[in-house]
């Protein structure tokens, strides 16, 4: 028997909301989860990436992930490759680095990959660390060595952390298409998509094992229906056995509507409903406001006093009826690269817009300085180069 355990975006070191409690949910998290691995009797374990936030993760972080290969050493054998947020944006040194003599980062310069002796059978375990969208040719081409050599090994599998189309409809965010693939491995252990999600794939399956903890609201609903957590992939036998393992300690978020006209009965309700979660986790509550002449101060005072001491923390957005016919968009209904350049006029202005676009949409300030510096140096050696002071 040949088990792994498949996780992901596990994003230690992430606070949502510039919260202290959230930045500790994802280390309970990852404390829960060695336990789960134990449990499981798994026999490896692939991190799909961004096991870190960010490539300078604060000290706990390191702590945590520290704590985690205590519990799991000896046991089990540790495979990760590298995310966009772990990627050291410039020349530098990943997190992971640091516990070399622990675990194996794979593919960090391209394709990569190992075969271990386990029960009686050779296992292929390759990768390739997060490619970005303008090196999409080379990340194929790594992905065809891969290929080759995976149709010589019946039990394979490959760690990619890459947006593919069939899962990320919108133009400007995939890297892949599903065509791009290797075709000759047994199970794809992909990291990225924070929703849980599997497909038939190649000689086997592909699949999204999902954040391990709710990073953002539009994750709620995935949630809700599937939970958060990682997968268990049996490779014994002619057909894989893939299993989902829930996570327990994940902190509730819930998104309420509530119209206007009826604000005072229906925060009354909600009042009532976070009861349930008496002697669980403080939830996270996303609360939308719907109506016509909110009074919008009226609303914040309210939600502040109904809501103390009940949620850990609450965000509001209020929604006036004539907006509500913008608000939805159906992927492919808009191209932000093309809109830039045919408002700015300029393709070179339009692709330094699009890169700040990508990371502020993920929250990521501090890239979006490093972006906009690199920027206007280029500009200012392009002027100095033509003689403009």
């Amino acid at each position: 028997m040949v088990r792994i355990a498949h996780i992901a975006d596990t994003h230690l070191g992430f606070r949502q909301y510039n919260l202290d409690e959230r930045e500790h949910d994802l280390y309970n998290i990852i404390d829960e989860i060695a336990e789960k691995i134990l449990e499981e009797r798994v026999d490896i374990v692939i991190h799909s990436g961004d096991l870190f936030d960010s490539p300078r993760p604060p000290a706990q972080a390191y702590y945590a992930f520290k704590r985690f290969l205590a519990k799991i050493s000896g046991r089990v054998k540790f495979f990760s490759v590298l995310g966009d947020h772990d990627t050291p944006k410039r020349r530098g040194m990943p997190p992971q680095k640091l516990f070399d003599d622990e675990i194996r980062v794979l593919g960090l310069t391209g394709g990569d990959h190992q075969v271990l002796r386990l029960n009686g059978r050779d296992v292929l375990v390759a990768g390739v660390s997060h490619f970005s969208r303008r090196y999409r040719e080379i990340l194929v081409e790594e992905l065809k060595k891969l290929d080759v050599i995976a149709a010589s090994h019946q039990v394979s599998v490959i760690a990619l952390h890459q947006a593919v189309d069939r899962f990320f409809p919108f133009e400007e965010v995939f890297e892949l298409r599903l065509d791009d693939l290797p075709r000759n491995f047994k199970y794809y252990a992909m990291g990225h998509l924070h929703a849980r999600t599997r497909a038939s794939f190649g000689k086997g399956e592909l699949a999204y094992s999902g954040s391990t903890e709710i990073m953002r609201s539009d994750e709620i609903s995935d949630w809700e229906k599937h939970g958060k957590g990682f997968y268990v992939v049996d490779l014994s036998g002619d057909k894989l056995d893939v299993r989902e393992v829930n996570l327990e300690g994940v902190r509730p978020q819930l998104e309420v509507r509530i119209k206007y006209d009826a604000f005072d009965l229906e925060l009354k309700k909600l009042v009532e409903f976070l009861k349930t979660y008496s002697g669980r986790k403080s939830p996270i509550a996303h609360i939308i406001v719907e109506g016509k002449e909110v009074d919008r101060q009226r609303v914040q005072q309210s939600l502040n006093k109904a809501l103390l001491g009940k949620v850990l923390y609450f965000r509001s957005r209020i929604i006036e009826e004539p907006e509500k016919e913008f608000i939805e968009l159906k992927p492919g209904d808009i191209n932000i690269s093309a809109l830039l350049k045919e408002y700015l006029r300029d393709e070179k202005v339009a692709e330094f817009g699009y890169e700040l676009f990508k990371v502020l949409k993920e929250g990521d300030v501090e890239e979006a300085k490093k972006i906009a510096d690199e920027y206007f140096r280029r500009m200012m050696k392009i002027d100095s180069e033509k003689g403009v002071s």
